[in-house]
């Protein structure tokens, strides 16, 4: 089902993107979805690497550079052992930290980009609300529940409502194309929702049933999210100066990520602003790619230039016997080492 795709990229807290065969071109991204807090597990992106990218030779060349895309940038907990991990494997990459409502407002494309503008990016533990005033954060929130949020929403009312374990696939597949803001797009209508019937307390596995989730029953279940995010904005303009506020409201607001689709217009009337949302492109349905367009535009008017180590004479045959692993990782591209985003 390929929604699929897109749930494991939607909700996943780490995503990773692997490119180039040259020293000088090779490129590792991380995007760090995340940002638990405090007393929270801070490493996992620094975990990924350690554990994912033990050897050099399980990226088929030298790595060239190494980005972090992070709410928060060099603010995000994640990011300081994630850049230590990355030196002690990598120690002639380029480590850059990019943010992410900087990475999303450079990859949207806009044309014309905005001398300031809010960028609500939404991706799976949070959704970021940042005021990008010349590509620089002048004030960022961080509302809690993400994509994840609006599935485990979806699944909640389910079970309540309907009496009916759904996994978080099928919650995600109603987010998307349930018609909650917006008709589904053509091809993509939605369907009933699968689950496990509960009984008493308990479930009962062998009975599957469907359900069929209203558009207003979705509604009435994410509004209170996106009323979260429209104070959120409302929060960013009031603590940036005065100035910056009316050149971010006159630029208006930049919806990037999984976002439903036609949620622009109900954040339209939360904030009273102009909304534009960026679908992602075709090929980046199941992998969503404004962020790494965008940490590709940041980067192209400096790009790395790293020291060119020598090759190993057995890095041809690590990167073979590593290659199972990178496989079951999820961190090996599908069709050789030059394919690009996947």
């Amino acid at each position: 089902m390929r929604v699929g795709g897109l749930l494991w990229w939607a909700l996943d807290e780490i995503r990773v993107r692997v490119t180039g065969r040259s020293a000088r071109f090779s490129q590792v991204v991380l995007e760090l979805a995340w940002n638990p807090g405090p007393g929270a597990d801070n490493a996992l992106a620094a975990d990924v690497l350690r554990g994912g990218f033990a050897k050099r030779a399980q990226l088929w060349a030298p790595t060239g550079s190494v980005v972090f895309v992070a709410p928060g940038a060099g603010a995000h907990p994640g990011v300081e052992p994630a850049v230590e991990a990355a030196r002690g494997l990598w120690p002639e990459a380029v480590v850059t930290v990019v943010d992410e409502a900087v990475a999303a407002l450079a990859g949207a494309a806009l044309g014309t980009e905005p001398c300031a503008c809010v960028v609500v990016h939404l991706d799976a533990r949070r959704t970021s609300v940042a005021v990008v005033a010349g590509r620089e954060v002048g004030m960022a929130r961080l509302v809690p529940g993400g994509a994840l949020g609006l599935a485990e929403a979806v699944a909640g009312h389910a079970w309540t409502r309907h009496r009916l374990e759904v996994g978080h696939e099928e919650a995600w597949a109603a987010v998307v194309h349930g018609g909650a803001f917006a008709p589904s797009p053509p091809g993509r209508e939605p369907g009933p929702v699968h689950g496990a019937r509960i009984i008493g307390y308990g479930l009962c596995p062998r009975r599957s049933e469907t359900v069929v989730l209203s558009s207003a029953e979705l509604r009435e279940v994410m509004g209170p999210a996106y009323r979260a995010v429209g104070d959120a904005v409302a929060r960013v303009l009031r603590e940036v100066p005065p100035d910056t506020a009316r050149r971010a409201a006159h630029g208006g607001l930049l919806l990037t990520g999984p976002h439903p689709p036609g949620v622009e217009d109900r954040v339209a009337d939360l904030t009273g602003l102009t909304v534009h949302r960026v679908a992602e492109p075709d090929a980046g349905f199941d992998h969503p790619q404004v962020l790494l367009d965008g940490v590709d535009r940041l980067l192209a008017a400096n790009p790395p230039a790293p020291a060119v180590p020598a090759a190993g004479p057995d890095q041809d045959d690590d990167a073979s016997r590593q290659k199972p692993l990178m496989n079951l990782l999820r961190l090996l591209p599908p069709h050789g080492p030059d394919a690009g985003d996947w």
